[in-house]
């Protein structure tokens, strides 16, 4: 009787762990457009981001209490971090200058009249406190292949909490930023050449 009641005490157990070992993946909120800009029905392109190793891992990459960067096996992103990233960058920027924004690899027909590449140097957050953006952006008018704008940026995002789905929100929140910072050098070079 004894071996019944502890074998079923073990299979409950391991039910009740199986239950608890439930992996979260996580979709990239769509970031807020930045303010809209005049611009023409030219095409933009945008070069898939250039991520450091974390944070192209499907596993969700933080800062933690030690200051080490830690991965965790049970919050991950939903789609493959790289292209994600890149496709709401796009989207961002494509509603903020009302033009069409294609990402690489873009089809022959398809002739932009700029180009964007987008080098990360840092992109990590603290849950409960806040995701760091930093890097380098660059863009070039692809008729004569200068570049209209090179520039670095520093970008933080605070977290609303210590939640995973605060942290990717923060994620999100800092790719607008970004995507202000690279609008605001489009206009300036649209200012320029008009």
């Amino acid at each position: 009787m004894t071996f019944r009641w502890l074998a079923i005490a073990l299979l409950l157990g391991a039910c009740a762990t199986a239950a608890e070992d439930t992996t979260r993946y996580y979709l990239l909120p769509k970031p807020k457009p930045a303010e809209r800009v005049v611009f023409t029905d030219d095409t933009v392109a945008l070069r898939e981001l250039d991520l450091p190793l974390y944070a192209r891992a499907a596993e969700i990459a933080y800062i933690g209490a030690s200051g080490a960067v830690v991965v965790s096996d049970d919050n991950r992103w939903a789609d493959e971090p790289a292209r994600a990233m890149t496709r709401a960058l796009a989207g961002s920027l494509r509603e903020a200058i009302g033009a069409p924004v294609v990402v690489e690899p873009w089809g022959r027909a398809v002739q932009p009249v700029l180009r964007i590449d987008v080098v990360v140097d840092r992109f990590i957050g603290t849950p409960g406190g806040e995701v760091v953006l930093t890097g380098d952006f660059q863009i070039v008018r692809l008729d004569d292949r200068q570049t209209v704008s090179a520039q670095g940026f520093d970008i933080t995002a605070p977290t609303a909490d210590a939640s995973f789905d605060a942290l990717t929100r923060a994620h999100s929140t800092a790719l607008a930023r970004l995507s202000d910072e690279i609008v605001i050098a489009i206009r300036n070079d649209a200012m320029e050449g008009s």
